[in-house]
C-alpha cells in the first residue's frame, strides 16, 4: 500500500477541500466518506473506492482491515495519523475513509416523493433521508437553499441512506412539480386538513419545509392541500425532521394494511 506522508501530496489536498468547502463537491464530482459505516454502505450498494484511506492505527482494527482487503491494496492508502486529523471531519472514531465519485444518472423509483425547502440544518437533512430511506420513498428532492446532500455533517446523519433513496440537488421546483406524484401535501401548522384524514396507500409527494420560515408561499400556493400533524397546543411546533418521519410512517402505516 502507498504511503502518504506530505500535506502537498494532490490527494491530501483534494480530501481536505472537500471535507471543509461544501462548494468543492459539486466542482470536483467527488464525495469523501469518513468512517466504517459509511464506506460500507457504499461498498454494498455497488458504489467503486476510486480510494481508500487509513492510518497504521485504523489497520490494527479488525473492520478497517476488512475494508483494505475489499477493495484491494492497489487502491488504499496509508496516512501519517497526523494527516489523517487534519483531513478528517470527525473528533473521534477510527480512521478510515473512502473517495467516490459523486453518483450521477440518479433516476427516481416509484413510491412517495419528498422535497425539501430551504431546509437548512445538515444533522434536519441527513436524518430525513434517512426517514425516507426507511420508508422506501422514491425519491428526495432537495431545492436550492436546502443544506448540501454530500457534505459531511449531512453523510453523518444519513447514516449510509444517500445509498438506497434516490436524491437529486438544486432542481427547479417547476421541474420536480412536473415529475412528482400527486397529491402533493405541504405540512402547515395551522391547516384544516389532518394528516390522519389523509389516504395514504398509493404514492404521494410532501413538502417540508425551512426550520424558521416553513414553506414558502410559491410553494403552499402550489400544494394540491396544506396537512397539519395534530399535536398538544402548548408546543408551538415539531422538528421538520420529526414531523417528515410522522408524515412518511403514517403513509407506510397505511400501507401495510392498517390504515382506513
Amino acid at each position: 500500500m502507498k504511503r502518504i506522508i506530505s500535506a502537498e501530496n494532490p490527494l491530501v489536498k483534494t480530501l481536505r477541500v472537500l471535507g471543509s468547502d461544501p462548494g468543492a463537491i459539486k466542482r470536483l464530482g467527488q464525495v469523501w466518506l469518513e468512517g466504517v459505516h459509511l464506506v460500507q454502505a457504499a461498498l454494498d450498494s455497488g458504489h467503486h473506492a476510486d480510494t481508500l484511506v487509513t492510518t497504521d492505527d485504523g489497520l490494527l482494527l479488525p473492520e478497517v482491515a476488512a475494508l483494505v482487503e475489499r477493495v484491494g491494496s492497489t487502491n488504499a492508502v496509508i496516512l501519517h495519523r497526523a494527516l489523517f486529523s487534519w483531513i478528517s471531519t470527525l473528533e473521534n472514531g477510527p480512521q478510515v475513509g473512502m473517495l467516490i465519485a459523486k453518483p450521477k444518472g440518479v433516476k427516481p423509483k416509484p413510491g412517495t416523493a419528498v422535497v425539501l425547502d430551504r431546509i437548512q440544518d445538515a444533522g434536519n437533512v441527513g436524518t430525513i433521508l434517512r426517514t425516507a430511506a426507511a420508508a422506501d420513498c422514491g425519491a428526495v428532492y432537495l431545492l436550492r437553499g436546502t443544506a448540501g446532500a454530500w457534505t459531511p455533517k449531512v453523510l453523518r446523519a444519513g447514516m449510509g441512506a444517500h445509498f438506497y433513496v434516490p436524491i437529486f440537488e438544486d432542481a427547479p421546483w417547476e421541474q420536480v412539480a412536473s415529475i412528482v406524484p400527486r397529491p402533493i401535501y405541504a405540512t402547515a401548522a395551522m391547516a384544516d386538513m389532518g394528516l390522519y384524514d389523509l389516504q395514504l396507500k398509493k404514492p404521494v409527494t410532501w413538502v417540508f419545509g425551512n426550520e424558521g420560515q416553513g414553506i414558502s408561499e410559491h410553494l403552499m400556493a402550489k400544494a394540491s392541500a396544506a396537512v397539519r400533524i395534530p399535536q398538544a397546543s402548548t408546543v408551538e411546533s415539531l422538528n421538520v425532521a420529526s414531523a417528515a418521519a410522522i408524515c412518511l410512517f403514517e403513509g407506510v402505516r397505511q400501507r401495510q394494511g392498517n390504515g382506513k
